[in-house]
């Protein structure tokens, strides 16, 4: 059985997956701002996203970059205790 944060970790890959063609894999701790994977550009949209994930709204004014660098603080910010490799 999968778990309410897998299941919106599933949409935050997918996300990712589509702002970023060319990326098939993901490593859960590769920094996804400094290799691009996730730019300004496609950051609002996440934020958006991660709002309709987690079913509670995100103040932009609260936001801490250093918790959307990795796959695995993602994870854990929406709920997750980290990603078993």
């Amino acid at each position: 059985m999968t778990s309410a944060s897998d299941e919106a970790m599933e949409k935050v890959v997918d996300f990712l997956r589509r702002a970023n063609d060319a990326t098939d894999a993901f490593d859960w701790d590769q920094d996804l701002i400094e290799l691009r994977i996730l730019d300004s550009l496609a950051f609002v949209e996440f934020l958006v996203l991660l709002e309709e994930v987690t079913g509670a709204p995100v103040d932009p004014g609260t936001i801490d970059v250093e918790n959307f660098r990795t796959l695995n603080r993602i994870h854990a910010l929406i709920g997750g205790a980290g990603h078993a490799q």
